[in-house]
Parts: structure tokens; sequence; C-alpha cells
């Protein structure tokens, strides 16, 4: 008994505790209770809103995508560009040079990694197909970053400008697949190349997309221009031929 009453004394102490636990976990969370952000939910209307547009973006990005080879990668990629309903196609065609010139960069970067990280023990044929992909991908990026410059100037306004543009997008894509080839007369050139391929054949997909979409652009040219050195075409007579004198030819 007389334990019982030298313990007893301790019991009132023990809501004196948790009160104590109490104020200062509120005064360490006091902060995050006042500063905290006010979330606020996406209602079902927004929400059927976003999802209109996203479908919408979809349904331009197939439209602009139609007739290349591939357009799961064209889609995903014009998705991505702001704007897009409003943009003509040299200008889409800019923006996706554009886009693949950061992605030759990017596969520029990873060789001279690779010949870094490698150097002992990559043979003399892995080197020099190395150091020719880094050639051959600086030669690429003169040629998009050229692309790029000429359709600012509207392609479709001249016939040879277009097949400028398509030389300058033929040779990019001769140029990856020269870089992957130099892989070939190693007997270990495979392992090496599977280290760039991926990337490098996306690439090569980027711009094989792009010169799909530049024939629209000539498609464009032929029924505006059916005769190109004449100018654009109205009611079956050149643009400058005025109406009086349309009425004596026709």
């Amino acid at each position: 008994m007389n334990n019982l009453r030298k313990q007893s004394p301790c019991f009132p102490f023990i809501p004196i505790l948790s009160m104590i636990f109490a104020l200062i976990f509120l005064a360490t969370h006091l902060n995050y209770f006042i500063e905290a952000p006010n979330f606020k939910s996406t209602t079902p209307q927004e929400g059927k809103k976003h999802l209109h547009f996203q479908n919408h973006i979809q349904l331009v990005a197939h439209s602009k995508c139609k007739g290349t080879l591939y357009p799961d990668l064209c889609v995903s990629t014009l998705s991505t560009f702001p704007n897009l309903e409003t943009k003509t196609m040299p200008q889409i065609i800019s923006k996706v040079v554009n886009h693949t010139v950061h992605e030759v960069k990017s596969s520029s970067n990873n060789c001279t990694t690779i010949i870094k990280n490698l150097q002992n023990t990559l043979n003399t044929i892995e080197k020099r197909a190395l150091d020719d992909c880094l050639k051959l991908f600086d030669d690429t990026i003169v040629e998009l970053n050229t692309t790029i410059l000429d359709l600012s100037k509207n392609p479709s306004s001249s016939s040879s400008s277009n097949q400028d543009l398509q030389t300058l997008l033929s040779g990019a894509m001769t140029n990856l697949y020269t870089c992957l080839d130099g892989f070939s007369q190693s007997k270990n050139g495979n392992a090496v190349r599977g280290l760039i391929e991926e990337k490098v054949i996306e690439i090569s997909h980027h711009v094989s997309n792009s010169l799909a979409m530049l024939k629209k652009v000539k498609t464009s040219l032929k029924k505006e221009e059916v005769f190109a050195e004449y100018g654009t075409m109205k009611k079956g007579f050149p643009s400058w031929v005025s109406a009086k004198d349309r009425k004596l030819l026709e």
C-alpha cells in the first residue's frame, strides 16, 4: 500500500505531458497550416474541356502527319508544339527540323562520351567510325539549319527552293545511315553501334517525316502555280493578267 501511495502522484502529470507535446507539434507545424497551398480540384466541366482540347490537337497532328512513314512519331512530336492549328506546313516542318537538330546534338555528345569512356577498349575501326559520326553529325546540323533558314523564305513560292530543301533533307538522312554503316567493318562493331543506333534511327525517322510533309508543300505549289514561272493562277490565268485581258483571251 505504501508503494502505491508513493507512485500515485505521477499519474496527474500524464495529461500535462500530452498537452505539452500537442503544443510543441502545433508550434512546429503552424507555418504549414497557414501557408499550405489552396489546392483547387478540377471540375468535371474543366476536365472535359481539357480532354476536348487534347483530342483537337491530336486530330490536327494526325491530319498534318498523313502520308508520313512514321506517323506515331510524327503525331507525338507535333502534339508538343503550341498553337499547332495556326501553323502553316512550312512552319511545322521547321519546328520538326529544329527539334531534330537538338536530337543530333544529343547524339553527338553521346558519341564524344563513348570515345572518352571506352578509349582503351575501342579498336581502330570503331574509333574511326565514331570520329566519322561526329563529322557527319556536324554536317547534318548544318544541313538542317540551312533547311530551317530556307523554310522561313516561303518554299512554296518556287519549285527550285522546294527541290533544294529535299536535297538538304535527303543529304541529312544519308549522313545518318553512313554513320551507322561505318561500324560494319569491325567484328565487335555491332556492340558499339548499338550504343548510338536507336537514337540515330529515330533522328532519321524525323527527317523522313519532314520530307513527307514537304511534299504537301510541293502539292500546294502545283495547285496554285501550274507554271511556276508565271506565278499564282486565277481562273485559269496568271494572277497578273487583268480581267479585261482575260476576257480577250477566253
